[in-house]
């Protein structure tokens, strides 16, 4: 009788137990958020968020609607996630939130600063929360933020929000070298490929960065360039191989300095002529072709490549490249190395000199004075300088001398009405 007793009670736990991992699993798939202000607080705020699921996810956006300070969003997923939240009644006014499966995330506050607000439901969200009040006063200096977010990750090197702020807050485009420098820093433990997959970070798969044999990244840019494919005037295609002394600058048309710009490239054009021994392109990076096509027609920029990309810094070898913003300039040396990348025109222009050497001999710029000033007057005043055809010939009545009109009888001049 007791071993059936015992029997019967050891099959009650067993179901209990299954029973509670199949609710528990159930209701684990699922976090709620509950937003709590004070009454009189009004808003609409968005969250978006990946709910990952068995076949992979989706993107998820729910409406946080604050009636009478308060509001609960009921969220799904499998996997830990990123819900980015967003005021769009108050423009860079934005935060991101840690959350599980099973947590109850609750956000509060007494204003609409998100950097301000405090938020709990899980130790990681809690440690976020307190660092994002320190530094996000700071986010409109970016070498102070950069500072906040660097000195978290150098004293909690395990720490998984040490990776989590860096794959969120550190700009990635603007400082690659700082970003492979602190993430090298974080424990192999706390930057896991499911913590880089979870924040979207596609760029360190092979993209921008590389990994090492020993798990480290390093900056990929520029790494496998040895030749970069545009699109050029007409539809065409060129092909700018990096084998020689290069000058690359990025723009789009609504450019103080472009005007600035084009002058120096043309006198850079004068000094080194022959087109075989460097390269020159003015490339555009915007998606309204016709807006490229008229600036080329208005500049005259001769023996510059004149190239168009439609996607902009978004484009894949631009991110290899390293252009993070317009306008930005590319010098390479002859070996193909990168020796200036940056906005800064002037050194830009030196560092071009710089690598490419003397000036060709048959330029402008080393010819004599009285031949430089010959060289750039327009072709229509050659015609002063050779022998004057014999008279009486077609030649002598058809050719005009430099600055009369073609019409040769005055008296018949047609009269302007």
């Amino acid at each position: 009788m007791n071993k059936m007793k015992t029997f019967a009670y050891r099959m009650l736990a067993a179901w209990s137990c299954l029973m509670a991992l199949m609710l528990g699993g159930c209701v684990k798939n699922e976090f709620k958020v509950d937003f709590e202000f004070p009454k009189d607080h009004l808003g609409n705020y968005l969250m978006t968020y990946y709910a990952w699921d068995s076949r992979g996810g989706r993107w998820i956006e729910h409406t946080a609607s604050i009636q009478e300070g308060v509001a609960t969003a009921d969220c799904i997923t499998r996997l830990p996630t990123l819900i980015y939240i967003s005021d769009a009644s108050h423009p860079g006014n934005s935060m991101i939130i840690y959350a599980e499966r099973g947590d109850r995330i609750k956000v509060s506050g007494e204003g609409n600063d998100m950097g301000a607000w405090t938020v709990t439901g899980n130790k990681l969200s809690e440690r976020w929360s307190e660092w994002r009040k320190t530094a996000y006063p700071k986010k409109g200096d970016n070498k102070a933020f950069e500072k906040c977010i660097e000195e978290y990750v150098k004293e909690n090197p395990k720490d998984e929000l040490s990776a989590i702020l860096l794959l969120t807050e550190w700009n990635r485009r603007e400082n690659p070298e700082g970003f492979v420098r602190l993430w090298n820093m974080v424990s192999k433990g706390a930057r896991g490929q499911q913590l880089i997959e979870m924040c979207g970070a596609t760029d360190l798969l092979g993209v921008q960065f590389t990994t090492t044999a020993d798990g480290n990244l390093e900056y990929a840019k520029d790494a496998k360039m040895k030749h970069l494919l545009l699109r050029s005037r007409d539809n065409g295609l060129d092909t700018l191989k990096f084998n020689k002394a290069s000058i690359l600058y990025f723009y789009v048309e609504n450019n103080s300095e472009r005007r600035e710009v084009v002058d120096s490239l043309k006198v850079l054009n004068k000094a080194y002529s022959d087109s075989a021994k460097r390269i020159m392109a003015d490339i555009y990076m915007d998606s309204d072709s016709m807006t490229w096509v008229n600036a080329i027609r208005r500049d005259s920029l001769n023996g510059v490549v004149r190239a168009w990309q439609p996607r902009g810094i978004a484009e894949g070898d631009m991110v290899k490249m390293g252009v993070t913003r317009l306008p930005w300039f590319i010098v390479k040396d002859k070996a193909g190395k990168e020796i200036y990348a940056g906005d800064d025109l002037k050194k830009a222009m030196a560092e071009f000199r710089k690598t490419a050497g003397k000036p060709d001999a048959k330029s402008s710029k080393d010819k004599p004075k009285t031949e430089a000033k010959d060289a750039d007057k327009p072709k229509a005043e050659s015609a002063s300088t050779q022998s004057p055809a014999p008279k009486g010939s077609a030649d002598s009545k058809s050719l005009p001398r430099p600055g009369q009109s073609a019409v040769t009888n005055p008296k018949k001049q047609p009269s302007k009405r």
